[in-house]
This record gives structure tokens, sequence and C-alpha cells, in this order.
């Protein structure tokens, strides 16, 4: 066995993400007021449908089985909130603060996002579908089995963060940035990148050859390289 053949076979396949698996429109869910959401308060299979609402802030609350449709907030704070098994779908809001947020087994689908604060968030175990994110903050956050499909993202700021598992299919991605951030299987041939700021900070990721030609001027430019 040559060289080749055993650096090949040392090199294994990215890992995708292990995503959650729950029906969508859970039954026996309540149906609940957004007064309901207040902070340091638990909140157990309920339903919040088709309301708006300024500001509603759930600092340090719980939420557990619960389903969030067809709502308009202009700023939701969520931090050192945990949340699993819950449902966001058709939402939106200018200001999703969920810092340092504990959040597993959830979906979000339809949603529109201003600035996303998620810095020192643990997220596990996340679907993302046809979502629009202005800024998504994961600055020292860490986030394992997530996965982004069909969303369209103005910035990705995963400076210092630690990212396992996550993939991005047919997703824009306007600017990248992955500075001191460890990566472990991070797919990102699904995804459409426009600027990557620090492109040595990209080992742990997956790329195609066609990315990488793409985006051989932003290569050449980080590094200090001059085309002509």
């Amino acid at each position: 066995m040559n060289l080749w053949t055993l650096t090949m076979a040392a090199i294994r396949d990215t890992q995708p993400p292990r995503l959650p698996k729950f029906p969508m429109g859970g039954e026996g869910l309540i149906e609940s007021r957004l007064s309901l959401l207040t902070a340091e308060d638990d909140q157990d299979s309920r339903r919040f449908f088709d309301q708006q609402a300024s500001t509603i802030d759930m600092t340090a609350a719980a939420l557990l089985n619960c389903e969030f449709r067809n709502l308009a907030i202009d700023t939701i704070i969520a931090e050192r909130t945990h949340v699993n098994h819950v449902l966001v779908d058709s939402c939106r809001t200018a200001l999703l603060g969920i810092r340092s947020i504990g959040m597993e087994n959830s979906i979000a689908v339809h949603c529109s996002f201003g600035a996303v604060q998620a810095n020192t968030a643990k997220i596990i175990g996340m679907e993302i579908r046809g979502c629009r994110i202005d800024y998504l903050n994961c600055r020292d956050a860490i986030c394992r089995d997530i996965m982004f499909r069909d969303c369209e993202i103005g910035e990705l700021d995963g400076n210092d963060a630690k990212f396992s598992r996550i993939a991005f299919a047919g997703t824009r991605i306007d600017v990248l940035s992955l500075q001191h951030a460890i990566c472990a299987d991070v797919d990102l041939r699904g995804a459409r990148l426009r600027e990557i700021r620090n492109v040595d900070s990209l080992h742990g990721t997956t790329m195609s050859l066609e990315q990488i030609a793409d985006l051989s001027e932003v290569f050449a430019r980080s590094i200090g390289i001059r085309t002509q």
C-alpha cells in the first residue's frame, strides 16, 4: 500500500448533522397568549399563534414542547433560557437576543430575523429552513448538529466559536467570519459564499473545488496576493 492510498484512507468523510425528528404540528398543545411569556417562568406544551407584540422578555425561562407560529415581535429577549423541542414557524422579529441560551432539538422554518445575538449560546440539534437572518452572532458559542437549508444569511460571525457537524444546503452567506473558531465537520459545500474573512480560519471545514475556484480572488486578497 503506497503513501497516497494510506493518506486517502485516513481521510474520513465529513459527518452530517444529527437532526431532531418530531412531527410538524404537535397535538395536545394549549393555545396561549404571548403575555404568558415572562422572565424566569416555565412553559410546557403551549402553542402561540397569529399574534403581535413589541417586546417579549423570557430571560432565564424554560420552554418545552412549544410551538410559535405566525408571530410578529419587534424584540425578543431570551438570554439564559432553556429551550427543548420547540417549533418556530413563519415568525419575524427585528432583534432576537438569545445570549447564553441552551437550545436542543428544535426547528425554525420560514422565519425572518434581523439581528440574532447568540453569543456564548449552546445550541445542539437544530434545523433552520427557509429563513432569512440579517446578522447571526455566534461568537464564543457551542453549536453542534445544525442544518441550514434554503436560508439567506447576511453575516455569520462565528469568531471564537466551537462548531461541529454543521451543514449548509442551498444557503447564501454574504459574509462568513470564523476567526479563532474551532471547526469539525462544518460542511460549506451547499453554501453560496460571497466574502470570507480570515480564510486561514477555515481549518475543519469542507468545501468543493468549484467553490474554492470561485473564491480564489477572495483567498488571494486575504493572504496579501495581488491579482492583475
